[in-house]
Protein backbone atom coordinates (compact mmCIF):
# COMPACT_ATOMS: atom_id res chain seq x y z
CA UNK A 1 0.00 0.00 0.00
CA UNK A 2 1.17 3.48 -0.78
CA UNK A 3 1.46 6.32 1.69
CA UNK A 4 -1.29 8.13 -0.22
CA UNK A 5 -3.74 5.27 0.31
CA UNK A 6 -2.80 4.90 3.97
CA UNK A 7 -3.19 8.62 4.67
CA UNK A 8 -6.62 8.89 3.03
CA UNK A 9 -7.78 5.66 4.68
CA UNK A 10 -6.66 6.97 8.08
CA UNK A 11 -8.60 10.23 7.71
CA UNK A 12 -11.76 8.61 6.34
CA UNK A 13 -11.72 5.98 9.10
CA UNK A 14 -11.58 8.72 11.74
CA UNK A 15 -14.29 10.82 10.08
CA UNK A 16 -16.82 7.98 9.91
CA UNK A 17 -18.43 6.06 12.76
CA UNK A 18 -18.10 2.61 11.19
CA UNK A 19 -15.31 1.16 9.06
CA UNK A 20 -17.84 -1.02 7.21
CA UNK A 21 -19.52 1.92 5.44
CA UNK A 22 -16.70 2.81 3.07
CA UNK A 23 -13.91 1.50 0.86
CA UNK A 24 -10.83 3.30 -0.42
CA UNK A 25 -9.27 2.31 -3.73
CA UNK A 26 -5.92 3.55 -5.01
CA UNK A 27 -4.51 3.34 -8.51
CA UNK A 28 -0.96 4.56 -9.13
CA UNK A 29 0.36 5.00 -12.68
CA UNK A 30 3.69 6.75 -12.98
CA UNK A 31 3.28 10.35 -11.86
CA UNK A 32 -0.48 10.03 -11.29
CA UNK A 33 -2.27 8.70 -8.22
CA UNK A 34 -6.05 8.24 -8.39
CA UNK A 35 -7.83 7.61 -5.09
CA UNK A 36 -11.53 6.75 -4.96
CA UNK A 37 -13.50 6.86 -1.72
CA UNK A 38 -16.71 4.81 -1.96
CA UNK A 39 -19.10 5.86 0.80
CA UNK A 40 -22.68 5.05 1.80
CA UNK A 41 -25.14 7.84 1.01
CA UNK A 42 -25.77 8.61 4.70
CA UNK A 43 -22.06 9.21 5.42
CA UNK A 44 -21.29 11.24 2.32
CA UNK A 45 -21.79 14.55 4.13
CA UNK A 46 -19.20 13.60 6.74
CA UNK A 47 -16.57 13.13 4.03
CA UNK A 48 -17.50 16.19 1.97
CA UNK A 49 -18.16 18.54 4.89
CA UNK A 50 -19.96 21.85 4.94
CA UNK A 51 -19.43 23.61 1.61
CA UNK A 52 -16.88 20.90 0.71
CA UNK A 53 -14.34 22.03 3.28
CA UNK A 54 -13.28 18.58 4.54
CA UNK A 55 -12.73 17.00 1.11
CA UNK A 56 -10.99 20.16 -0.09
CA UNK A 57 -8.64 20.08 2.90
CA UNK A 58 -7.92 16.39 2.27
CA UNK A 59 -7.19 17.10 -1.41
CA UNK A 60 -4.84 19.96 -0.49
CA UNK A 61 -3.04 17.75 2.03
CA UNK A 62 -2.60 14.93 -0.46
CA UNK A 63 -1.52 17.35 -3.18
CA UNK A 64 1.20 18.79 -0.97
CA UNK A 65 2.42 15.28 -0.05
CA UNK A 66 2.41 14.38 -3.76
CA UNK A 67 4.42 17.45 -4.75
CA UNK A 68 7.31 16.18 -2.65
CA UNK A 69 7.42 13.04 -4.85
CA UNK A 70 6.47 14.98 -7.99
CA UNK A 71 3.15 13.16 -8.28
CA UNK A 72 -0.34 14.37 -9.07
CA UNK A 73 -2.93 13.06 -6.60
CA UNK A 74 -6.64 13.05 -7.49
CA UNK A 75 -9.32 12.18 -4.92
CA UNK A 76 -12.84 11.30 -5.94
CA UNK A 77 -15.83 10.54 -3.70
CA UNK A 78 -18.48 8.12 -4.98
CA UNK A 79 -21.64 6.68 -3.53
CA UNK A 80 -21.69 2.94 -2.86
Amino acid sequence: MSKYFETVDFWVENLLDSTENYTVESNEKGKFVDITINVMRDDMGKIIGKNGRIITALRVLMSSIGKKDRKSVKIEVKEM
